[in-house]
């Protein structure tokens, strides 16, 4: 009993320091959504389609990367062929279930798809997060964008070019001057006999 009491009282003890500490700290709640949270640079939320911000039109041209790269197949993408360049009749995201992996947005060729810096569409109806074509273009006019597009994405993991040494020479090839390692070699059996 006496070892059980010895046990007990430094943990009440550290415990209560704990609360005792914290007591005089000023709070860190945000009062959420009265006051807006601030988000990092890089944070990246919600997916949205966008528009091209020079003619207005839809950036997306049904291409349909998106939809083959999605790991929970949860985007379907049906393409409109027109006379000058293609677009998407329909663009389902079923956002329930995303993964938010973000490959979307890094096989995007045109940028049509990008990750807003919100978090923000609570719902109690599961329905309302199967978004369709026209409220992905409303939740990427609502919040800000994040700085992350598919091809900013692409071109930060391409690798960097290497760079030819300035001091190496250009090696001869065949036919012209100089000996090969093979002329060398046969030059030295020729002069030994």
């Amino acid at each position: 009993m006496a070892s059980d009491l010895a046990m007990i009282v430094p943990s009440v003890l550290r415990a209560m320091g704990a609360t005792f500490r914290n007591f005089f700290r000023k709070p860190i709640t945000v009062h959420y959504p009265d006051k807006p949270r601030t988000y990092p640079n890089r944070y990246r939320g919600l997916l949205a389609l966008t528009y091209d911000k020079e003619t207005g039109e839809e950036n997306c041209i049904g291409c349909r990367l998106c939809e083959y790269v999605c790991p929970p197949a949860v985007i379907k993408v049906e393409m409109l062929k027109a006379e000058k360049r293609n677009f998407a009749k329909t663009f389902t995201l079923e956002l329930y279930a995303c993964e938010f992996c973000e490959l979307c947005v890094q096989v995007c060729p045109t940028d049509a798809i990008i990750m807003m810096k919100s978090f923000d569409l609570a719902t109690s109806d599961r329905r309302e997060m199967l978004l369709d074509k026209d409220r992905l273009h409303a939740i990427g006019l609502q919040h800000e964008p994040s700085w992350a597009t598919g091809n900013l994405l692409r071109d930060m993991q391409t690798p960097p070019k290497a760079a030819a040494p300035a001091h190496a020479a250009p090696k001869p090839q065949s036919g012209e001057g100089g000996a090969g390692p093979r002329d060398t070699a046969a030059t030295k059996t020729e002069a030994e006999v």
